[in-house]
């Protein structure tokens, strides 16, 4: 009679209702770890990934010029983000300086 913990945690997480927060964080990290493998190392320092809402997720840039290189790449950046966690979580990104 023993569940595998992976089924627990799933069953734990959506009994506490923070299922969307967890998938958020999820996605979060993902997106931290793309910008690295898509743009390289000298990006990873001066962007992060904050949080997602209503499918669009919000990033802060240490300047404009980082985002604009974000932008040059976010239709690869998207793609790879939904072949990861899933299509339809996120759709849009949105740069905070």
């Amino acid at each position: 009679m023993a569940e595998q913990i992976g089924s627990l945690l799933d069953k734990t997480i959506n009994k506490a209702g923070i299922s969307e927060q967890v998938s958020a964080a999820v996605v979060c990290d993902q997106f931290n770890r793309i910008v690295q493998e898509v743009i390289g190392d000298k990006i990873k320092s001066k962007v992060k990934a904050m949080y997602v809402k209503n499918k669009t997720l919000t990033i802060a840039v240490l300047s404009s010029v980082v985002g604009q290189e974000i932008k040059l790449h976010e239709q690869e950046i998207l793609e790879q983000l939904s072949k990861k966690v899933g299509e339809q979580k996120v759709e849009r990104l949105r740069f905070l300086v």
